[in-house]
């Protein structure tokens, strides 16, 4: 799933403040290298879902014809969902 930076720099700041008006965190640093991190460690969550996405995506084309009866899309989430759990990602 793609997201945009302006939707990631959004979510960071609403996890920061939500964090902060509920006594969640106490920071170290400024909230702009709080952002960023927050930023970097979703983006990258979303880069990895992306990749195990395009994964699955590859390997039931390559067995397209012995898949051609059944439907796509929860061959999708089944491939997914075990290329996810072979890696320890958690969807």
């Amino acid at each position: 799933m793609k997201i945009k930076q302006d939707q990631l720099e959004k979510v960071a700041k609403l996890l920061l403040e939500n964090y902060r008006a509920k006594d969640l965190i106490k920071l170290k640093c400024d909230d702009t290298a709080m952002t960023i991190r927050i930023k970097s460690v979703i983006g990258q969550n979303f880069a990895e879902e992306e990749a195990i996405e395009e994964e699955a995506r590859k390997m039931l084309a390559s067995h397209v014809q012995a898949t051609r009866d059944m439907d796509h899309y929860k061959m999708f989430l089944i491939a997914k969902q075990k290329l996810a759990a072979k890696k320890g990602f958690i969807l």
